[in-house]
């Protein structure tokens, strides 16, 4: 029986070389888009989370404003003051917090001999490094004896440091910050960043203790704030209580929504994983079109076979066949096309994934990402393949089945 398909199956292919290779070339065609579009929409949301993960990881963000609402006596507009020491007892404050650091931000003059650049300089606590991802490829990141010292050192980005000394073995070396001198101490290891919430992207920062920012410019509130939960499940209540916290010491209605801005960046990256997700399906969607162009070229070319195999299918009910056999008959030789368009898709498509592992790291391939044949691809080309065939395939089918016998005999 399994023999008799298989023959079958054959002679109409070869029967009509010419109908039969543009039908598989849509189906081919269609499988390769769909594959493609998939792996590259998934690649390029994958591509994007690492680089907004570049800033930082589960991190919230307080930005002390103005009041909006009166509260206790106090008129509305009342600037909202944060001191560092205040920042950096919180924790001790509100239970929940892994790790703290308040922030200075300045743009200030960094120069190396006759190089100078107008760069952000930021002054954190040694917490920083681990909330922002910005780790020491060589040195180190500041640490408690610098901020006990007010040390004139600095850890700076790998992209200050190639335009600073043209080399990133910089570790030892003097800079200036406003004609200040200051020492390297390290400098940042190479990373993915693709946005930052006040000044440039930390490759080109200069990251020094808040103490001696805050000595230095006389500074004595900070920019912003910046902690991590020890349960990330637990953003909102912990972030709750601090703004409830510093309310209490500054004298701000607790409700007040602008008093200390926040930005909950797992909120945000809840957003952009639901963007891509949308983004993958609509290209998915659009690489089924394109399939279910091949698919309706299968369809048609099985109705054509059912024309003229007309004779055929009245001789075999004539004798007794079954009318689902005949339908399992057809359908099976359609779905058989699709699978075979579809794997000599899925090698097409694999091959030219497979090339672009090649291409070299550059800014393309770190905004992409790259694409790969991973189970998502895989699965949802499939099921796409099959739905696809299933429909193509049952229409004709449904018509051989249908086949009177003694009209077919009279043909």
């Amino acid at each position: 029986m399994i023999g008799i398909f298989f023959r079958n199956l054959v002679r109409d292919l070869i029967r009509q070389p010419l109908r039969t290779t543009l039908t598989l070339s849509g189906v081919v065609w269609g499988t390769f888009s769909v594959v493609l579009l998939i792996a590259f929409g998934d690649s390029v949301g994958k591509a994007q989370i690492k680089r907004f993960h570049g800033m930082g990881e589960g991190i919230v963000l307080g930005f002390p404003s103005t009041t909006t609402l009166p509260w206790q006596g106090l008129l509305k507009g009342k600037p909202v003051r944060v001191t560092p020491e205040t920042v950096e007892a919180i924790p001790d404050k509100v239970p929940g917090i892994e790790v703290i650091s308040p922030e200075f931000v300045g743009s200030r003059l960094i120069s190396h001999g006759r190089k100078e650049f107008r760069n952000t300089v930021r002054g954190v606590n040694p917490g920083f490094e681990r909330m922002r991802n910005t780790i020491a490829e060589t040195g180190r990141f500041i640490n408690p004896e610098d901020m006990a010292g007010r040390k004139r050192v600095c850890m700076i980005g790998d992209v200050l440091a190639q335009d600073l000394f043209d080399r990133l073995d910089v570790v030892g070396e003097t800079i200036f910050i406003d004609n200040v001198p200051f020492t390297v101490v390290g400098v940042m290891r190479k990373k993915q960043q693709n946005s930052n919430y006040n000044g440039q992207r930390d490759e080109r920062c200069a990251f020094i203790p808040w103490t001696t920012f805050a000595a230095l410019y006389g500074y004595k509130y900070v920019s912003n704030f910046i902690f991590r939960p020890l349960d990330l499940g637990r953003s909102k209540a912990v972030t709750e209580d601090v703004k409830k916290h510093l309310a209490k010491l500054s004298g701000f209605n607790p409700a007040d929504p602008d008093a200390i801005s926040i930005w909950d960046t797992m909120d945000f990256e809840k957003q952009f994983t639901t963007f891509f997700m949308a983004f993958t399906v609509f290209l998915g969607v659009i690489g089924s079109f394109t399939l279910l162009v091949g698919g309706v070229g299968v369809a048609s070319i099985m109705r054509v076979v059912v024309d003229e195999r007309t004779r055929e299918i009245g001789i075999k009910l004539a004798v007794g066949a079954r009318r689902r056999t005949i339908l399992w008959q057809f359908f099976s030789e359609s779905l058989v096309i699709m699978l075979l368009g579809g794997l000599i898709g899925f090698g097409l498509s694999a091959g030219v994934l497979q090339a672009a592992k090649a291409v070299p790291a550059g800014s393309f391939s770190d905004f992409v990402g790259v694409p790969v044949l991973n189970p998502l691809v895989i699965v949802s080309t499939v099921l796409i393949l099959l739905v696809i065939g299933v429909v193509a395939g049952i229409i004709p089918a449904r018509t051989a089945a249908s086949t009177d016998p003694i009209a077919a005999l009279r043909k």
